[in-house]
C-alpha cells in the first residue's frame, strides 16, 4: 500500500511540475509559446492564464461570451499562428507581436505587463478588433482611430 500511495504522490508531483514549466509569462514570446501550447492542447484553463486578469474575468462571467465558447476556437487559433515568423515591437510595459508574411495577417497579439508578467491583452483586441474569416483576415471596430497609439497613450 505504501509503494501505491509513493507511486501516486510521484506522479502528482511529476505532473505538476511538467504542467507549471510549461506554464512561462516572462516575456511577451514566452506567453506567446505558453498560449500556442494551451491551444494545442484543448485547454481553456491553461490559455485563460495568458490572458489578463480583467479578460479572464470577463470570460467567466460574461454569459453571452461563453455560450460561444468552443474547443474549435483553440485549434483555429493554434492553426492561424503556429509556424508563422513573427516580430515583436516592444513599448515599455506592452509589445505587439506582427506577423508575418508582410505582416497583415493573422491579426497581431498585444501584450501588457500584468502584475509583472507578460499577458495578451485581449480585451483590447475584444473590444476593437473584429475577425472576418477563419484565417486570420481582421479589421478594426473603428477605423476612424489610431487604436494602436490610443492603446500605447493608456
Amino acid at each position: 500500500m505504501k509503494k501505491i500511495i509513493t507511486c501516486f504522490l510521484l506522479s502528482v508531483l511529476f505532473f505538476g511540475i511538467t504542467y507549471a514549466s510549461d506554464i512561462d509569462f516572462s516575456s511577451p514570446e514566452a506567453t506567446f509559446k505558453t498560449y500556442l501550447q494551451a491551444c494545442k492542447e484543448g485547454s481553456f484553463d491553461k490559455s485563460d492564464l495568458c490572458s489578463t486578469e480583467e479578460f479572464q474575468w470577463f470570460q467567466k462571467t460574461n454569459k453571452k461570451y461563453l455560450a460561444h465558447r468552443h474547443s474549435r476556437q483553440l485549434r483555429n487559433a493554434y492553426n492561424i499562428w503556429a509556424n508563422k515568423s513573427y516580430k515583436i515591437e516592444m513599448h515599455k510595459d506592452k509589445a505587439i507581436m506582427r506577423f508575418g508574411p508582410m505582416f497583415k495577417s493573422p491579426a497581431p497579439i498585444y501584450f501588457v505587463k500584468d502584475h509583472g508578467e507578460w499577458k495578451m491583452d485581449s480585451m483590447f483586441v475584444f473590444r476593437n478588433i473584429i475577425y472576418t474569416t477563419g484565417g486570420g483576415d481582421w479589421y478594426w471596430k473603428n477605423p476612424n482611430i489610431d487604436n494602436e497609439k490610443e492603446w500605447l497613450d493608456e
